[in-house]
């Protein structure tokens, strides 16, 4: 029998997902923000354009979706947003009911086509769920097919639960308090603007929002199913404010 691999040889689970290796390319005082889809992230491009305009100090690295905090270097300060998980599945929904436009167009996937095929609006799928019927089938069908309401906010910290106890952000910015918490990143970040003031759009198109004249409101109901569905992300979310409140009182 051949002898057990041992303890040397053994591969550690966790040291497996590795972060990604320096980029000579990037200043090792840049800042990278964890780009989480629907949570303001077309408006944070934006002002991170205008932050790296400046001829000197620290750069924000802006990365796609496909990012996760996994794949950033340990040694790296980053920053991320988050945005309460019932208002992200209504707006993950329609921007890829609408293809992401007027500001993107991407094309449906034959899953994104059951989906929008089978519940034309937002409340007719978080209605669905968990009933013990065919079309409770389909809705779970249909929130595992489209991105942004498939994936969790906490889907990007995965095998690294411990973020904010081990390497934790410079801020976090809600988007439900976006420009409060935009003014204590950049006091945190220690970001030199070269005497120039950033702007927030206010254009829609630019800040890539939703247009939800017409669209029915979630029910009673459909809260219910989605408080259920991400009660994880909820937990998340809730943890990230209690994480803002304890540093803000800790480190002023």
């Amino acid at each position: 029998m051949q002898n057990p691999t041992s303890p040397a040889q053994a591969t550690d689970v966790v040291s497996t997902v590795k972060e990604t290796r320096a980029d000579p390319s990037l200043n090792p005082v840049d800042i990278h923000f964890l780009h989480i889809g629907k949570c303001a992230g077309s408006q944070i491009a934006q002002i991170a354009r205008q932050v790296n305009r400046a001829p000197k100090g620290r750069k924000i690295v802006k990365h796609n979706h496909d990012t996760f905090l996994r794949d950033i270097n340990r040694d790296a300060d980053y920053f991320f947003s988050i945005r309460h998980p019932i208002s992200r599945f209504k707006s993950g929904f329609y921007s890829r009911k609408r293809k992401g436009a007027p500001r993107l167009h991407v094309g449906w996937t034959v899953d994104d086509r059951f989906a929008f095929k089978t519940f034309e609006h937002a409340n007719d799928l978080a209605e669905a769920l968990f009933e013990k019927t065919e079309r409770g089938d389909m809705a779970w069908a249909a929130m595992k097919s489209i991105r942004h309401t498939a994936q969790n906010q906490s889907d990007w910290f995965y095998c690294r639960g411990s973020f904010l106890y081990t390497r934790p952000p410079i801020w976090i910015l809600r988007q439900e308090h976006f420009d409060a918490d935009l003014a204590v990143f950049f006091a945190r970040a220690k970001l030199d603007l070269g005497g120039r003031d950033v702007k927030i759009t206010s254009d829609p198109k630019a800040a890539h929002a939703n247009d939800y004249t017409n669209i029915p409101p979630l029910s009673e109901k459909a809260r219910k199913n989605l408080s259920l569905w991400y009660a994880q992300d909820i937990a998340f979310y809730e943890m990230c404010e209690n994480w803002m409140t304890k540093t803000a009182k800790e480190q002023p």
